[in-house]
């Protein structure tokens, strides 16, 4: 422990304010009391006044909690009733506390060296708190808080001083002459759609289920589809056929159009199919048997037409999609004269328009 004098009561104050750009300007204000330098004993007071420049190293250890830096400067130092202006090289180490990180530990080495005969070159140690005060707002959510963030409006990376890197060339996109901001490999020059990945057969524009359809001129960009259908899905005759057995079974209260709830559970099913056929528009239709008077007949299949077509519609089948009418006994599937007959020709047909 030769040489070393060690402050027993805290010996340093100071302030820095950050500039930007990773500099820091301050002032530094330390006490300390020296019992020996060099092979002599000493009692004297040392008092010392520092005016410094940090640059921190942030950008290149890419973390916002722990800050090694780098030290300049020069002061004044009185030891011994003589007085030295001295120069000052330091390097060090803060670490910052906690979710907002405004309260840190802070390891430092100065050495100082004067010009002058007199003057004693020596190092200073010092270990202590820091505080950051004043705003520390991170607009971006960056966790880079804007006065350090030379991009505070977009979220960015450390390294980069808080500036984004969207193509992942290691340029941040403020000195990159060929950005591409949506990471799809295709620069924004070249792509049609800069914001949203893609692919480069499209341009840059994506393709969001892969059916080969880009979103741009996919006329069911949530849906898959085939190409040579405008990307939306076709129906299948399996589920051609299903419609027109469930639409046998859609029944209505007597001599009225309104929906039993059995036929009202039958036509959940028919919009679980359509749903999935955003493009396709159907016609419903509807039918009735011979018993009654032919006006009041196709009266009836109309309003029971419109009646299926008024449930798909709260359910969600855009309306734009969906056309009614009737033909009241006119298009018998089988002989009326017989009940079993009657029960087919009373129905509700769905058809592709």
């Amino acid at each position: 422990m030769d040489h070393w004098n060690i402050a027993v009561y805290p010996s340093v104050i100071g302030v820095k304010k950050y500039m930007g750009s990773g500099f820091s300007f301050g002032t530094r204000f330390s006490l300390n009391k020296i019992t020996s330098y060099g092979n002599q004993i000493a009692s004297d007071n040392y008092y010392n006044i520092d005016g410094v420049i940090s640059y921190n190293l942030r950008s290149i250890f890419k973390s916002d909690r722990l800050m090694p830096f780098l030290e300049i400067g020069g002061g004044y130092v009185i030891f011994n009733e003589q007085g030295a202006g001295y120069f000052n090289l330091g390097v060090g180490i803060e670490y910052w506390l906690g979710e907002k990180k405004k309260t840190g530990i802070i390891l430092e080495s100065l050495y100082k060296n004067t010009g002058e005969t007199y003057g004693i070159k020596h190092f200073q140690h010092m270990l202590g708190v820091a505080f950051l005060l004043g705003k520390d707002t991170d607009s971006d959510g960056d966790g880079i808080i804007d006065k350090v963030d030379k991009c505070p409006e977009v979220p960015g990376l450390v390294e980069f001083e808080g500036c984004p890197d969207q193509d992942g060339d290691g340029i941040p996109d403020m000195d990159d002459e060929c950005p591409d901001s949506d990471g799809d490999g295709i620069p924004d020059k070249d792509d049609e759609s800069p914001e949203i990945p893609g692919i480069i057969d499209f341009n840059g524009c994506p393709d969001s289920h892969g059916d080969g359809v880009q979103d741009n001129d996919d006329k069911c960009p949530e849906i898959a589809g085939p190409i040579n259908n405008e990307g939306c899905p076709r129906i299948t005759e399996k589920e051609i056929s299903r419609l027109q057995e469930i639409g046998q079974v859609i029944y209505f209260e007597t001599n009225q159009d309104v929906l039993t709830k059995e036929s009202t559970d039958s036509l959940d099913e028919v919009y679980s199919i359509l749903v999935q056929y955003p493009s396709i528009s159907f016609e419903i239709v509807g039918h009735t048997d011979s018993i009654g008077k032919v006006a009041t007949n196709q009266l009836l299949s109309e309003q029971r037409a419109a009646s299926v077509l008024r449930y798909l519609d709260e359910k969600g089948i855009s309306s734009s999609k969906l056309e009614s009418t009737g033909y009241g006994e006119t298009r018998p599937l089988k002989t009326n004269s017989t009940p079993e007959g009657r029960r087919f020709n009373r129905r509700v047909e769905f058809i592709i328009k």
